[in-house]
Protein backbone atom coordinates (compact mmCIF):
# COMPACT_ATOMS: atom_id res chain seq x y z
CA UNK A 1 0.00 0.00 0.00
CA UNK A 2 1.37 3.26 -0.97
CA UNK A 3 0.35 6.20 1.06
CA UNK A 4 1.08 9.52 -1.10
CA UNK A 5 1.12 13.18 0.51
CA UNK A 6 0.84 16.35 -2.03
CA UNK A 7 2.25 20.09 -1.41
CA UNK A 8 1.61 23.09 -3.38
CA UNK A 9 3.12 26.11 -1.72
CA UNK A 10 3.40 28.00 -5.25
CA UNK A 11 0.95 30.83 -4.76
CA UNK A 12 -0.60 32.54 -2.22
CA UNK A 13 -2.90 29.61 -0.65
CA UNK A 14 -1.42 26.37 0.62
CA UNK A 15 -2.61 23.22 -0.69
CA UNK A 16 -2.37 19.48 0.55
CA UNK A 17 -3.39 16.64 -0.46
CA UNK A 18 -3.33 12.74 0.62
CA UNK A 19 -3.86 9.56 -1.75
CA UNK A 20 -3.95 5.87 -0.75
CA UNK A 21 -2.64 4.69 -3.99
CA UNK A 22 -4.29 6.21 -6.90
CA UNK A 23 -7.35 6.74 -4.59
CA UNK A 24 -8.30 10.27 -2.63
CA UNK A 25 -8.58 10.35 0.71
CA UNK A 26 -8.03 14.01 1.64
CA UNK A 27 -7.50 17.61 0.42
CA UNK A 28 -6.89 20.87 2.52
CA UNK A 29 -7.25 24.69 0.43
CA UNK A 30 -5.72 27.58 2.86
CA UNK A 31 -6.21 30.96 0.83
CA UNK A 32 -4.36 32.99 3.44
CA UNK A 33 -1.33 34.99 2.28
CA UNK A 34 2.10 34.38 3.26
CA UNK A 35 0.68 31.69 5.72
CA UNK A 36 3.06 28.72 4.39
CA UNK A 37 5.52 28.27 7.76
CA UNK A 38 3.13 28.91 9.84
CA UNK A 39 0.19 26.76 8.72
CA UNK A 40 2.10 23.54 6.89
CA UNK A 41 3.39 21.52 9.66
CA UNK A 42 -0.54 21.43 11.72
CA UNK A 43 -1.98 20.95 7.95
CA UNK A 44 -0.16 18.11 7.65
CA UNK A 45 -0.39 16.90 10.96
CA UNK A 46 -4.30 17.06 10.97
CA UNK A 47 -4.65 15.45 7.80
CA UNK A 48 -2.25 12.47 9.05
CA UNK A 49 -4.14 12.22 12.09
CA UNK A 50 -7.44 12.19 10.54
CA UNK A 51 -7.01 9.30 8.51
CA UNK A 52 -5.21 7.14 11.01
CA UNK A 53 -1.92 7.35 9.92
CA UNK A 54 1.61 8.73 10.99
CA UNK A 55 4.65 10.13 8.32
CA UNK A 56 6.31 6.70 8.24
CA UNK A 57 3.43 5.60 6.35
CA UNK A 58 4.15 8.05 3.29
CA UNK A 59 6.04 6.23 0.51
CA UNK A 60 5.88 9.21 -1.76
CA UNK A 61 5.73 12.64 -1.13
CA UNK A 62 4.86 15.15 -4.35
CA UNK A 63 5.78 19.22 -4.22
CA UNK A 64 5.26 22.09 -6.63
CA UNK A 65 8.76 22.93 -7.40
CA UNK A 66 7.52 25.83 -9.69
CA UNK A 67 7.27 28.34 -11.41
CA UNK A 68 5.68 30.75 -8.84
CA UNK A 69 6.66 32.42 -5.72
CA UNK A 70 9.78 32.30 -4.65
CA UNK A 71 9.39 31.69 -0.97
CA UNK A 72 6.74 29.65 -1.32
CA UNK A 73 8.93 27.58 -3.31
CA UNK A 74 11.53 27.32 -0.73
CA UNK A 75 9.08 26.97 2.11
CA UNK A 76 7.21 23.92 0.46
CA UNK A 77 10.67 22.56 -0.79
CA UNK A 78 12.02 22.76 2.30
CA UNK A 79 8.98 21.00 4.34
CA UNK A 80 9.11 18.03 2.17
CA UNK A 81 13.19 17.53 2.21
CA UNK A 82 12.53 17.75 6.32
CA UNK A 83 9.96 15.33 5.97
CA UNK A 84 11.60 12.63 3.63
CA UNK A 85 14.92 12.74 5.41
CA UNK A 86 14.47 10.70 8.70
CA UNK A 87 12.18 7.68 6.28
CA UNK A 88 12.43 6.11 2.94
CA UNK A 89 10.23 8.65 1.20
CA UNK A 90 10.99 9.53 -2.77
CA UNK A 91 10.02 12.88 -3.95
CA UNK A 92 8.14 13.46 -7.50
CA UNK A 93 8.76 17.06 -8.38
CA UNK A 94 5.68 18.96 -9.99
CA UNK A 95 5.02 21.55 -11.77
CA UNK A 96 2.67 24.45 -10.69
CA UNK A 97 1.67 24.86 -14.21
CA UNK A 98 0.59 21.71 -14.84
CA UNK A 99 -1.33 21.58 -11.63
CA UNK A 100 -3.42 24.29 -13.12
CA UNK A 101 -3.90 22.47 -16.07
CA UNK A 102 -5.33 19.42 -14.07
CA UNK A 103 -7.57 22.09 -13.02
CA UNK A 104 -9.51 22.11 -16.40
CA UNK A 105 -8.82 18.47 -17.29
CA UNK A 106 -12.60 18.29 -18.08
CA UNK A 107 -11.86 20.80 -21.00
CA UNK A 108 -11.00 18.94 -24.47
CA UNK A 109 -8.53 20.55 -26.22
CA UNK A 110 -5.36 22.85 -25.56
CA UNK A 111 -5.21 24.44 -22.02
CA UNK A 112 -2.78 27.12 -21.86
CA UNK A 113 -1.77 27.99 -18.13
CA UNK A 114 0.05 30.78 -16.72
CA UNK A 115 1.69 32.76 -14.07
CA UNK A 116 2.02 36.72 -13.56
CA UNK A 117 5.90 36.89 -13.25
CA UNK A 118 6.06 40.29 -12.65
CA UNK A 119 8.12 43.12 -14.64
CA UNK A 120 5.66 42.51 -17.69
CA UNK A 121 6.70 38.75 -17.85
CA UNK A 122 4.46 35.71 -18.23
CA UNK A 123 5.20 31.78 -17.25
CA UNK A 124 3.30 29.88 -19.08
CA UNK A 125 3.08 26.59 -20.63
CA UNK A 126 0.52 24.56 -22.47
CA UNK A 127 -1.53 21.29 -22.47
CA UNK A 128 -3.91 18.88 -24.12
CA UNK A 129 -7.00 17.67 -22.69
CA UNK A 130 -8.61 14.33 -23.99
CA UNK A 131 -11.65 15.55 -21.09
CA UNK A 132 -9.87 13.38 -18.24
CA UNK A 133 -6.19 13.41 -18.79
CA UNK A 134 -3.69 15.80 -19.54
CA UNK A 135 -0.84 15.70 -22.13
CA UNK A 136 2.17 18.00 -21.83
CA UNK A 137 2.84 19.97 -25.56
CA UNK A 138 5.79 22.05 -24.35
CA UNK A 139 8.16 23.01 -21.32
CA UNK A 140 7.48 25.31 -18.70
CA UNK A 141 8.66 28.90 -20.23
CA UNK A 142 8.59 32.79 -19.64
CA UNK A 143 7.67 34.82 -22.58
CA UNK A 144 6.60 39.20 -22.41
CA UNK A 145 3.21 39.74 -21.62
CA UNK A 146 2.82 41.57 -24.96
CA UNK A 147 4.72 37.61 -26.40
CA UNK A 148 1.60 35.99 -24.31
CA UNK A 149 -1.07 37.87 -26.27
CA UNK A 150 -0.34 36.47 -29.04
CA UNK A 151 0.35 32.39 -28.05
CA UNK A 152 -3.19 32.30 -27.14
CA UNK A 153 -5.96 31.18 -29.39
CA UNK A 154 -10.26 31.73 -28.85
CA UNK A 155 -10.37 27.53 -28.51
CA UNK A 156 -7.84 27.76 -26.23
CA UNK A 157 -9.51 26.62 -22.27
CA UNK A 158 -6.93 29.24 -19.81
CA UNK A 159 -5.75 28.95 -16.31
CA UNK A 160 -4.48 31.99 -15.18
CA UNK A 161 -2.61 33.34 -11.55
CA UNK A 162 -1.50 36.69 -10.54
CA UNK A 163 0.15 35.37 -7.31
CA UNK A 164 -1.86 37.63 -5.57
CA UNK A 165 -0.76 40.74 -7.06
CA UNK A 166 -4.00 43.15 -6.83
CA UNK A 167 -2.91 45.27 -9.48
CA UNK A 168 -1.81 42.70 -11.84
CA UNK A 169 -3.25 44.17 -15.58
CA UNK A 170 -1.21 41.31 -17.78
CA UNK A 171 -4.55 38.88 -17.99
CA UNK A 172 -7.09 41.88 -18.38
CA UNK A 173 -7.14 41.10 -22.54
CA UNK A 174 -8.84 37.80 -21.30
CA UNK A 175 -11.25 39.15 -20.02
CA UNK A 176 -13.68 38.36 -22.78
CA UNK A 177 -12.54 35.37 -23.41
CA UNK A 178 -14.97 32.39 -24.07
CA UNK A 179 -13.03 29.66 -21.87
CA UNK A 180 -11.42 32.36 -19.18
CA UNK A 181 -10.76 30.38 -15.52
CA UNK A 182 -8.65 33.21 -13.31
CA UNK A 183 -7.84 31.34 -10.13
CA UNK A 184 -8.99 34.46 -8.16
CA UNK A 185 -12.61 33.52 -9.16
CA UNK A 186 -12.08 29.87 -9.79
CA UNK A 187 -9.89 28.36 -6.82
CA UNK A 188 -8.36 25.33 -7.03
CA UNK A 189 -7.92 22.25 -4.96
CA UNK A 190 -4.08 22.53 -5.79
CA UNK A 191 -2.45 20.40 -3.22
CA UNK A 192 -5.48 17.79 -4.41
CA UNK A 193 -4.21 18.11 -7.91
CA UNK A 194 -0.61 17.89 -7.16
CA UNK A 195 -1.02 14.61 -5.19
CA UNK A 196 -3.75 13.65 -8.20
CA UNK A 197 -0.92 14.48 -11.13
CA UNK A 198 2.00 12.38 -8.59
CA UNK A 199 -0.77 9.77 -8.03
CA UNK A 200 -0.84 8.93 -12.08
CA UNK A 201 3.00 8.53 -12.04
CA UNK A 202 3.43 5.85 -8.99
CA UNK A 203 5.03 3.39 -11.42
CA UNK A 204 7.25 5.78 -12.83
CA UNK A 205 10.20 5.09 -11.12
CA UNK A 206 12.32 7.89 -13.30
CA UNK A 207 10.16 10.62 -11.81
CA UNK A 208 10.66 10.03 -8.00
CA UNK A 209 14.01 11.66 -6.58
CA UNK A 210 15.95 12.11 -3.36
CA UNK A 211 15.30 14.27 -1.08
CA UNK A 212 18.84 16.32 -2.34
CA UNK A 213 17.62 16.27 -5.90
CA UNK A 214 14.77 18.67 -5.73
CA UNK A 215 15.76 22.13 -6.17
CA UNK A 216 12.93 24.96 -7.51
CA UNK A 217 12.94 25.69 -10.91
CA UNK A 218 11.80 29.71 -10.66
CA UNK A 219 12.98 30.42 -14.46
CA UNK A 220 13.89 33.57 -14.22
CA UNK A 221 15.04 36.49 -11.43
CA UNK A 222 12.88 37.50 -8.54
CA UNK A 223 11.76 41.13 -9.09
CA UNK A 224 13.95 41.96 -6.26
CA UNK A 225 17.03 40.37 -8.22
CA UNK A 226 15.82 41.81 -11.32
CA UNK A 227 15.42 45.75 -9.56
CA UNK A 228 19.12 44.88 -8.23
CA UNK A 229 20.35 43.89 -11.96
CA UNK A 230 18.43 47.31 -13.20
CA UNK A 231 20.32 49.48 -11.19
CA UNK A 232 23.65 47.80 -11.63
CA UNK A 233 23.23 48.25 -15.54
CA UNK A 234 22.10 51.71 -15.05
Amino acid sequence: MSWLLGIDTSSVDLGVGLFNNTKPAASFSRYVRNSHAEHITPVVKTILESNGISPEDITHLAVTTGPGSFTGLRIGIAFAKGFCFAQNTVICPVSSLEILAYGARTHRGRIVTAIDARNDDVFWASFESDGCSVKRLGNDTVCSAEEFEDIIKQSDTIITDTMGFSRSTVFNFLDKHQSFYPVESFPLHRGFLCTLHASLLLDNKDVWKKGNEILPRYLRLSSAQYKAKKVQNA
